[in-house]
């Protein structure tokens, strides 16, 4: 079960924050909305609420991309690195 719900959540076998805190989110989101649509009978703006989820998962790709372009070398380092390898 346990290895099911790391699959669930998780992205090439790894888990990811901006998929769990997503789903969370959304939970707790369709949790508060049928709360007020149960008290005033009226559906509310869900502009806010949508923006908010899809910030949350935004962000959480948008630092796995920054991590991913910090990982991998600049072209300067590279050209420097085939430079050494030919003199050598």
């Amino acid at each position: 079960m346990r290895i099911f719900i790391q699959q669930l959540f998780s992205e090439s076998g790894r888990a990811s924050f901006s998929r769990t805190g997503s789903f969370l989110a959304l939970a707790a989101a369709c949790a508060w909305v049928t709360e007020i649509v149960w008290t005033t009978h009226q559906l509310p703006d869900l502009q806010g609420l949508t923006l908010f989820i899809s910030m949350l998962y935004g962000l959480g790709k948008a630092g796995e991309t920054v991590q991913r372009v910090a990982r991998r070398k600049s072209p300067r380092e590279e050209s420097e690195g085939r430079s050494q390898k030919a003199e050598g």
